[in-house]
Formats: structure tokens, C-alpha cells, sequence
């Protein structure tokens, strides 16, 4: 039986590096979204917790400087969760059009992979056609030698 070999393998395994480099960037792309998420959960926290400190200071005599203090400091971390908000909606772009990036990808190593099947089918096929065809030639021959030898020894089935 003849091997198959597939005549685009190269171009297969290309498309594979292609795949798993596109993959990666995506994957980086998320680990940077998450981080970004888990910065963001973070700053709420710290806005929430700097929240309850301003609330505990107004009991009682209330200390103006602190008020201020606490309210820039909050006001600071708002606008740093902000950018934090910011960055994400420009990385959600890049991770979308990453994302596109590895399906196209997918796709094309697919395709390559759907024609590899076929023709290795057709290959399959051929050379299953290619066994009958030397079994029936082999089983005719063996059939004609064994009606000469019966001719030759005068046997008449």
C-alpha cells in the first residue's frame, strides 16, 4: 500500500503556527482584561472602604481637613478607576479584533484540514480499489490454472 502524503502538509503546519500564534495573542490580550477587572474590583474596594472611613468621621466633632482629605482621596481613586474603565474599552477592541484574528485563523487551518481528509479518503479509496483489483486478477489466474491443470490431467468438471 502506497503512503499517503499529503502535498499541502507544509502549508498545513503554517497555518497551525499561524493558529497558535494568533491564540496567544488573544490569551494575552484576556490576561490583560482580567487584570485590568481585578485592578478595577480593587479601586472599588478602596472607594467603598475609604467610604465607610468617611462616614465613621462624621460622628462626633468633625475634623474639616480629614473631610477634605478623604474626599481628594476618593476623588483620586475614582479617576484612577476610570482610566482603569478606559483602558479596558480600548483592550476590549484589541481582544475583539484578536479574537476575529483566531477564528479567521481557525477557519483557514480547517479548510486545509477538511481537503487533507478528503483526498486522504481518495487515496484510501484508490488504493482500496487498486487491492481488488490484484485480488480478482489473483483469484482469476488461480481459476484458469486450475481449469489448464484440470484440462491437462483430462479431468472434466
Amino acid at each position: 500500500m502506497a503512503k499517503f502524503r499529503f502535498a499541502l502538509q507544509r502549508v498545513l503546519e503554517l497555518r497551525l503556527d499561524e493558529e497558535d500564534a494568533k491564540r496567544r495573542v488573544h490569551t494575552e490580550f484576556a490576561r490583560k482584561r482580567r487584570a485590568l477587572e481585578d485592578a478595577l474590583r480593587g479601586r472599588q474596594q478602596e472607594i467603598a472602604a475609604g467610604r465607610d472611613a468617611w462616614r465613621s468621621q462624621l460622628v462626633g466633632e468633625v475634623d474639616p481637613a480629614a473631610l477634605r482629605h478623604h474626599a481628594s482621596a476618593a476623588v483620586g481613586l475614582v479617576r484612577k478607576a476610570q482610566r482603569t474603565v478606559l483602558e479596558m474599552a480600548s483592550l476590549e477592541k484589541s481582544l475583539e479584533r484578536a479574537r476575529l484574528d483566531l477564528v479567521d485563523a481557525a477557519k483557514a487551518r480547517r479548510a486545509l484540514e477538511i481537503l487533507r481528509e478528503r483526498r486522504l479518503a481518495a487515496h484510501n479509496e484508490a488504493e482500496a480499489t487498486r487491492e481488488r483489483a490484484q485480488l480478482d486478477e489473483f483469484a482469476s489466474n488461480l481459476s484458469r490454472r486450475e481449469r489448464e491443470d484440470a484440462a491437462a490431467n483430462g479431468d472434466t468438471r
